[in-house]
């Protein structure tokens, strides 16, 4: 099978993933005139379920039978609505164990709360595991003591050619866990 029947397949199956049922001719053209969200449903619907049935031939004989069953003629299919800033933190608060509870006085910078770490080994854990550990930073929690917080480290341009990495007055600077430099070559 070539590039394109694949492509067609694929995009037959997104849109049947979410109740359209495609055209031979003009599968493309349909899945053109979807809305953002509505691609995006499909997308992902149709990716959960190549990943389920294992092959794309499996998830569309899958898919077009249960869409079949499910949907009435002439159904508009439901977008899910999108979760506010608020409802995504409240659902990863809910995650966070009770021993890191937030805090009730530091906030990120989107307004939050921080995340509170009993111990600085924990802190420094976390620290480690982080994609962004050169502009994060470990310092204990001013309303708390003995807890740990991540912040970032704020930047300021000075000039076009010079960038100063500065602390934000809210972050004091902290140093990163004690471990033995390497150096190469003499001393």
């Amino acid at each position: 099978m070539n590039k394109g029947k694949r492509r067609v397949r694929r995009l037959a199956l997104y849109l049947c993933s979410i109740g359209i049922h495609p055209n031979a001719a003009g599968t493309q053209s349909q899945y053109d005139q979807l809305e953002q969200q509505q691609r995006k449903l499909a997308r992902r619907t149709g990716r959960q379920l190549i990943v389920e049935f294992g092959s794309i031939a499996k998830a569309m004989a899958i898919a077009s039978h249960a869409v079949q069953e499910a949907l009435p003629a002439n159904s508009i299919s439901v977008l899910p609505r999108t979760r506010s800033r608020q409802e995504q933190f409240l659902d990863n608060l809910s995650r966070w164990s009770p021993l890191t509870p937030p805090c009730p006085s530091c906030r990120m910078g989107n307004g939050f709360p921080k995340r509170s770490w009993p111990t600085r080994e924990w802190a420094d854990e976390v620290w480690g595991r982080q994609h962004d550990r050169d502009t994060l930073r470990i310092f204990e929690c001013p309303v708390q003591p003995g807890f740990w917080h991540l912040g970032h480290v704020s930047r300021r341009t000075v000039s076009p050619a010079t960038t100063i990495n500065t602390f934000s007055p809210s972050i004091p600077p902290c140093h990163p866990p004690n471990a033995p430099l390497k150096t190469g070559g003499r001393a």
